[in-house]
């Protein structure tokens, strides 16, 4: 029988060392938004979006499209048609960097109970502050970008 217990232990400690890679942490959902300059739409850049235990974690660069040095005249949004899913504009206020039209790289993480899953395949807008005739201020798009598995 001591034997029949060896044989079972090795056994036993061979299967949790080939098994443990499948024990690893799994790999991040990831995502990404690429901005494409078009004719309204200035913003040109791309976010990185990884899936982490405190919410979605950001980090991007813009090369174009912001015409305002304020982070505070910036919004950046995740909408699914005209509702925000998520609202990542406090953290990108607290973090941008913008010098003549570009945003330097940048770093931040949003808490929020939404999933990379939850927001794929939903638009990234940007908006920004604009005022319009007699002094009436409005947020107007100036970039938008497809959610996309990363």
């Amino acid at each position: 029988m001591p034997k029949l217990l060896s044989i079972a232990a090795v056994l036993l400690a061979t299967a949790a060392l080939t098994a443990s890679p499948a024990l690893a942490d799994p790999e991040p959902v990831k995502a990404t938004a690429d901005f494409q300059e078009a004719l309204f739409t200035p913003v040109d850049g791309v976010l990185d979006l990884v899936e982490t235990p405190e919410g979605i974690k950001v980090t991007g660069t813009f090369q174009k499209g912001f015409s305002s040095d304020l982070p505070s005249d910036y919004q950046l949004l995740v909408l699914d048609n005209a509702e925000v899913i998520v609202d990542f504009t406090k953290e990108f206020q607290e973090v941008a960097e913008i010098k003549a039209a570009e945003v330097a790289e940048f770093e931040f993480v949003t808490e929020t109970k939404q999933k990379i899953a939850d927001i794929r395949n939903e638009d990234v807008v940007v908006r920004q502050l604009a005022t319009v005739a007699a002094g009436i201020e409005v947020q107007a798009e100036i970039g938008r970008a497809k959610i996309q598995k990363g």
